[in-house]
């Protein structure tokens, strides 16, 4: 759940500095698996969660770029890096949100599509003698 918290945080920081827009939309439960599929890829590393470094993208219509960074837990040296790229949603799923609270937003707003993608790059190397 802690992590889970650290990605809406990491968005909700992102939402006007990197992002320029008023609101950023997800589905449901996203931030939930993206959680879910970090724990299972930390599982096997020798220092688990502990050891990742988090790095959010965000894919546009034009341009992939860096919204934020997670180190979650900054008293231990990492041992494995995630890059996770969350992406637009490519239909128009603006004009399904009623008139009423589409005006609440300044700024414009984000679509969140469902999918993602996760790359590990690991930070060591074992050697097997």
């Amino acid at each position: 759940m802690a992590l889970h918290q650290r990605l809406e945080e990491e968005l909700r920081a992102a939402k006007r500095a990197q992002l320029s827009c008023g609101e950023v939309l997800l589905p449901p439960d996203l931030l939930h698996r993206i959680a879910h599929d970090v724990l299972k890829m930390a599982e096997s590393e020798p220092c688990g969660l502990r050891g990742c470094t988090l790095y959010l993208n965000f894919e546009g219509e034009q341009e992939c770029r860096k919204i934020g960074t997670i180190k979650c837990d900054t008293n231990t040296v990492s041992t494995f890096e995630l890059f996770l790229t969350l992406k637009q949603n490519p239909r128009n799923a603006w004009s399904l949100i009623p008139l009423f609270i589409r005006n609440f937003t300044s700024g414009g707003t984000i679509v969140i599509d469902h999918e993602f993608t996760i790359e590990k790059r690991k930070l060591y190397r074992s050697f097997l003698e």
